[in-house]
């Protein structure tokens, strides 16, 4: 295709960014489900991250910065009752293999 060229754009969070990344599974009294969770910082208690657990109830926040001090996810239910949210408080990440 002559006269047309291609840009290829990559995108790299430059402050919360890194190698590591946090995994979890959630549930609501013991039922997987399909839950919106979201990361934060556990000093600044800014939202980092957002994203939907799968069927399983398994989620993942990948490429994110090691943090001394942590993080912490709050997951919400949408259902039709819905209960309060599930928190995970104190949340290491670990290395990506």
């Amino acid at each position: 295709m002559a006269g047309r060229a291609m840009v290829l754009t990559l995108r790299r969070d430059i402050y919360d960014g890194g190698a590591y990344r946090i995994t979890g599974t959630v549930t609501e009294l013991g039922v997987v489900g399909r839950y919106r969770v979201r990361l934060f910082d556990r000093v600044t208690a800014r939202c980092l991250r957002e994203t939907w657990s799968a069927a399983d109830g398994a989620y993942s926040f990948p490429y994110i910065a090691y943090r001394a001090n942590g993080y912490f996810t709050v997951a919400y239910d949408h259902g039709d009752s819905p209960l309060n949210a599930a928190i995970a408080d104190l949340i290491t990440p670990e290395p990506i293999p």
